[in-house]
């Protein structure tokens, strides 16, 4: 061995000895203790939750959008694809579309009790009716529906069931033009006070998850287009080789469901008032009373003024479609009972609609005694907006009165609702 080689070998130890003298050794880890792996259980389970509060998507998933899609799937597969699921239940109800005839559909106008006959006639006899809604895709109302914006079937449409004069002449071309501007009226803003979507008829190309905006008043005008008069008009249905009206979803039945005009006028206050009997009528219900019956400017009446010849002009539409035989039958909301309008429906009749509907409605109604609620005159439960608010009497329908701009003592429109009153049955005094 050089001596060279001698050195370097020293240098090294002793660097290797200052390093080692900088730099203290780490010291030995001892075997983990029985009461040291209790506390990382502790700890590993606490920590779990804070992993899911740091992604609240995974909550809202789990507890909203999974139940939400799971109902949905399960309206998918019983209402549009029921066949599906046929080797389950063999007699599954077959899907109703669009363009399928359902049973029922009772008009009535807005206060008129709509709620409670479709409330009555679901719960007490079975039946899947809709209040407000006709689309079967993805509701339970395959048998019918009880609607007053349906009524618009039958108010005659401007420039095609009904002559319009401009200086005097006949113009329909000029009566087009005005219902063009009645429809887009109608479907400018969404108005949910009102009880109308264009939803309640079809599901269409818009999603519900949409605002307003273009697609639904396209969606809107199209279907007012169609719906405003077409149960004043027949067509030849080629498939049931008969006439038939002209609307995009028929029904078996019409009825004409009535209620007491003061009454009606009276609750409509209550309700579209803002401010109480004196008060100014709301936004919502001009629209739409303006649009459907625009030989009246409602925007200058009384509350109750606008409340009263919105009820003349509707129920007044409804009987004439009753004399042109467009619609069946009628009842009084007041006297009424589930079976009765059952009965004037079609529902115990042999050709009624869905057979199994039919042997429902004759179980509960046949077999059940007097006192069973489906034969018991209906009770008002559902939307009481007048519960002892207004209270009007003949007198208060004459002009100068609950700040009408008319006349005092003017008595147009008292002797419109009396005339009403009787043709509807009744007692006018």
């Amino acid at each position: 061995m050089t001596a060279e080689s001698s050195s370097n070998g020293a240098a090294r130890r002793r660097r290797s000895k200052k390093k080692s003298r900088g730099t203290p050794a780490e010291p030995a880890l001892a075997p983990p203790s029985r009461s040291d792996s209790k506390e990382r259980k502790k700890t590993a389970a606490k920590a779990a939750p804070a992993e899911t509060q740091k992604n609240p998507l995974f909550v809202i998933t789990a507890v909203i959008l999974m139940p939400y899609a799971l109902y949905n799937g399960y309206l998918y597969l019983l209402l549009q694809h029921p066949e599906l699921i046929s080797f389950l239940c063999p007699s599954i109800r077959p899907a109703v579309k669009l363009n399928d005839t359902r049973q029922l559909l009772i008009v009535g106008t807005i206060s008129s009790g709509t709620s409670q006959v479709a409330r009555d006639l679901k719960n007490n006899l079975g039946l899947e009716i809709g209040h407000e809604n006709a689309e079967a895709s993805w509701s339970f109302v395959r048998d019918g529906t009880v609607s007053w914006f349906h009524g618009i079937r039958f108010i005659h449409r401007p420039g095609i069931d009904v002559n319009v004069k401009i200086n005097g002449k006949t113009n329909n071309a000029g009566g087009e033009i005005i219902f063009l501007s009645q429809v887009k009226d109608l479907c400018r803003e969404l108005q949910p006070q009102m009880g109308f979507h264009p939803f309640m008829f079809r599901d269409g190309i818009c999603s519900l998850r949409q605002s307003w905006g273009d697609c639904w008043r396209d969606e809107c005008e199209d279907i007012v287009k169609q719906e405003w008069g077409c149960g004043l008009r027949r067509k030849e249905d080629k498939k049931l080789h008969q006439r038939r009206d002209d609307c995009e979803t028929p029904f078996h039945k019409v009825l004409h469901q009535e209620r007491h005009p003061l009454r009606t006028i009276e609750s409509l206050v209550a309700k579209f008032c803002i401010g109480g009997i004196q008060g100014n009528v709301q936004p919502s219900f001009l629209v739409f009373a303006n649009a459907l019956f625009p030989q009246h400017n409602f925007s200058e009446m009384s509350c109750t003024e606008a409340a009263g010849y919105y009820v003349y002009e509707y129920n007044n539409a409804m009987l004439k479609a009753r004399e042109l035989g467009r619609i069946d039958d009628h009842f009084q909301v007041e006297e009424a009972t589930p079976c009765q309008i059952a009965k004037a429906a079609g529902f115990l009749e042999s050709d009624s609609v869905y057979n199994p509907s039919r042997d429902r409605v004759l179980k509960v109604c046949n077999s059940q005694g007097s006192d069973s609620a489906a034969n018991q005159v209906m009770k008002s439960t559902e939307n009481r907006y007048n519960t002892g608010l207004v209270s009007l009497h003949w007198g208060d329908l004459l002009g100068g009165k609950h700040g009408s701009r008319k006349k005092a003592g003017d008595e147009d429109l008292q002797k419109r609702i009396r005339r009403l009153t009787q043709n509807l049955g009744y007692d006018a005094k």
